[in-house]
Parts: C-alpha cells; sequence; structure tokens
C-alpha cells in the first residue's frame, strides 16, 4: 500500500566546521525534493546533556521535541525494547538518531523511561520506552512537524506521543479523525476507530469482493460492523485504501485494503485486542492487513 521513498544519501560534513554554518541537505524522496537548512547545534547527534519537553499540536496533540523545540519520531519498523534501530545507512541521514547522555526532564516524564542502544557503527540512540527517538532533516524549524505520517523506508513515521507505552499505546485517535493508529508488540502497528478501539478484519474474507462472510447472528453479535460515512484520515493513511460495501441487511461497512472492518464486542477498553484470533478475525494491521503466523485459536 506504502512506498518507500527514495533517499539520495547527504555528504559528510567535517567535525572542524563551525556550529553556526548551515549544513545543506538535500533530499530526493518519492514526493520531490527538498532543501533543509539544519542548524547543527540545533538538532545535534552527538550532545552530552540535552533537555527533552512535551510539545503540544492541535493536529497530533502532546508530543516529544528537544530543548530547542524540534520533534521527536518513532519508526514503525522498529521492535521496542530490542535494543537495535531498523533505519541505518541511507535511513540514517534522513532521520539522524537523537542521543543525549544524560537528560534533563519536565514533569510528567520519568528518566527510567528513557535509555541507550548501541548502533551497529558503534554510535549511540536514546530510546523512550523501548522506541529510538530520530530527528527529520526535512523539519527547518523549531515546532516543525514535516514527518509526521511520512512512509519512508518501508515504514511510518510519527512524532512521538508521551503516553506511549511499551506495553501498547495509541498514536494517533480522536474525534477529529474518522480512525486512529496504534501499536503493540505483539500485533505491530494496527488501525483503531476513532475511540481508540481496535479495527478488525477476517481472514476468511476475499479481498475487493464486495462482501464478508460474517454474516451470521452470532458473528454479528460479536463483531459489530465499523462504518464511517465520512472519512477523516490522520497523516500516513491514503484514502484510497479505505472505500465502503453494502452486506448483510443492506448494511454499509468500511473497507481497508478491500477487508471489512469490525470492532469487538469484548474489547472492553480503548487498547484491548481480545479478538486477535478470534473466529478468523485479526487486528487490521499497517501497511496492509496481514494474519500472524502464530496465534491464539481460541473460538466465539
Amino acid at each position: 500500500m506504502f512506498s518507500a521513498g527514495v533517499v539520495r544519501k547527504r555528504p559528510g560534513v567535517s567535525t572542524s566546521v563551525m556550529a553556526g554554518i548551515v549544513v545543506v541537505i538535500i533530499v530526493v524522496a518519492a514526493v520531490g525534493i527538498y532543501f533543509a537548512f539544519v542548524p547543527p547545534a540545533a538538532k545535534s547527534t552527538t550532545t552530552v546533556a540535552q533537555t527533552i519537553k512535551i510539545g503540544s499540536s492541535s493536529s497530533v496533540g502532546e508530543y516529544l521535541e528537544n530543548g530547542t523545540g524540534f520533534t521527536l519520531y518513532m519508526f514503525a519498523r522498529d521492535t521496542p525494547g530490542s535494543g537495535a534501530s531498523a533505519c541505518s545507512g541511507a535511513c540514517a541521514s534522513v532521520w539522524p538518531p537523537f542521543y543525549a547522555s544524560s537528560l534533563s526532564l519536565p514533569s510528567g516524564l520519568s528518566a527510567s523511561n528513557f535509555t541507550t542502544i548501541t548502533l551497529s557503527d558503534g554510535s549511540k540512540q536514546t530510546a523512550y520506552n523501548g522506541w529510538p527517538l530520530y530527528y527529520y532533516v526535512v523539519d527547518t524549524k523549531a515546532g516543525s512537524m514535516t514527518g509526521e505520517g511520512i512512509d519512508q523506508f518501508n515504514g511510518l513515521w510519527y512524532a512521538m506521543p508521551p503516553d506511549l507505552q511499551q506495553s501498547g499505546g495509541q498514536i494517533i485517535n480522536g474525534s477529529s479523525y474518522s480512525v486512529g493508529v496504534a501499536y503493540k508488540p505483539s500485533i505491530g502497528v494496527y488501525l483503531t476507530n476513532s475511540a481508540g478501539y481496535t479495527l478488525y478484519f477476517r481472514s476468511t474474507d476475499t479481498a475487493n469482493s464486495g462482501k464478508t462472510t460474517c454474516t451470521t447472528s452470532l458473528c454479528e453479535a460479536n463483531w459489530p460492523l465499523f462504518y464511517a460515512a465520512s472519512l477523516t484520515l490522520p497523516p500516513g493513511l491514503s484514502s484510497s485504501s479505505f472505500g465502503s460495501i453494502t452486506a448483510y441487511n443492506s448494511t454499509k461497512i468500511t473497507t481497508f485494503d478491500g477487508y471489512a472492518l469490525f470492532t469487538f464486542a469484548h474489547d472492553s477498553a480503548p487498547g484491548d485486542v481480545a479478538g486477535e484470533g478470534v473466529g478468523g478475525f485479526y487486528a487490521a494491521t499497517l501497511p496492509t492487513p496481514l494474519v500472524p503466523t502464530s496465534t491464539s485459536t481460541s473460538t466465539t
């Protein structure tokens, strides 16, 4: 569904260059050519001590930023807590790692949630709740968030929410969006409704068939259909991936990549995924719905 950006690595910069000199970075991406002017002192990846702040945006809510106001991002391809980064080489030129050997934190953030990982080249990177933190070179000034929802290097990028926990959490949702995006280690990145409840697809359905196999009264009772008459999508999701079908009882259902979407009646709170693997239903993962290679065989 998504395609990775094509990126040219920026030329190396001598460490003897004065900090006040502006580094010109040319990023060739799938969406065009950007000229990013990055003050090294503002977005240093080697600063010994740095400040972490909590920024706020009307479009994404709260997110982490460094002391000079540059957005810190997470990469959906990373596995939190693994001690590794899935972004290296050309990727790291576009999404430089954030690192500080010591941090000054505001109230609401705990030092125990920040760790240091060692990358394959021996350099260091700071992680939050196990997620490696990154800058985006196209953010040219404090408060910029041009990397929000971008699909590059085979994965989605989001500003790091301060409340995203390793056990699973909401990346983005809210009443202003028809669907949201969340993460759980056992599932990956997946879709939710605007309230944060997991959206599922059924593996026995056939994509783009215009119908669903959930037609019995028992199935309908346990798997309420999801339908949004008007789709307002968060960054990173394309309207071309969504559609609708008219299924049982002439009822409309929203589809994702051709699969009908459902909630699970026994998910009691946002973030619950009690329906995973039940009756052939699985969380609607990004970038496209996939059945896990191993899962529960429980039934309703």
